[in-house]
């Protein structure tokens, strides 16, 4: 399955967006994101579960969806908020020890900004969220977006908003 991410992002894409959360990449298997419905795991405890559906609805509804239903509805609900998720780097990608991807994601960084204006996303720095799965480019992310909030995936996790 090819997955369109901006056209699957859009559906869900608030007409006022308060809160820009920022990740990396879509998944690097290619055959997930996270604006298409499935159905979550509930094997692992909260803590452990690195999974960004996992990480972002435990934060807003401390839930993780039982059902594809339940996972449209809590999108829904995203919306409704004004919130809406967006990547760095648009393709699948690994970067998990894989120090030319890591470098890749640091590069896109301040293109950030020109990538956002052409998808006419507009959004002061301090209403900006990024996510980071690992360490490496949370200095570039400072320099580039000064008042962004930045959270490790677990710690964004275990809090609420």
């Amino acid at each position: 399955m090819v997955i369109d991410y901006q056209n699957e992002a859009e559906k869900y894409r608030p007409d006022l967006i308060q809160t820009l959360l920022v990740g990396e990449a879509p998944p690097s298997r290619g055959d997930t994101y996270f604006y298409v419905p499935k159905l979550l795991s509930s094997k692992l405890s909260i803590e452990d579960d690195a999974s960004l559906p996992a990480t972002i609805f435990h934060h807003y509804f401390q839930n993780r969806p039982a059902s594809i239903g339940e996972y449209e509805l809590d999108l829904r609900r995203l919306k409704d908020m004004g919130i809406f998720i967006v990547d760095i780097y648009d393709e699948p990608i690994e970067v998990r020890r894989q120090r030319e991807n890591m470098k890749l994601i640091i590069y896109e960084i301040p293109k950030l900004r020109e990538k956002l204006a052409a998808r006419d996303i507009i959004i002061q720095d301090e209403n900006m969220i990024f996510l980071m799965a690992r360490k490496g480019y949370e200095s570039t992310i400072s320099q580039v977006f000064p008042t962004a909030r930045k959270f490790y995936w677990k710690e964004f996790r275990l809090s609420s908003s």
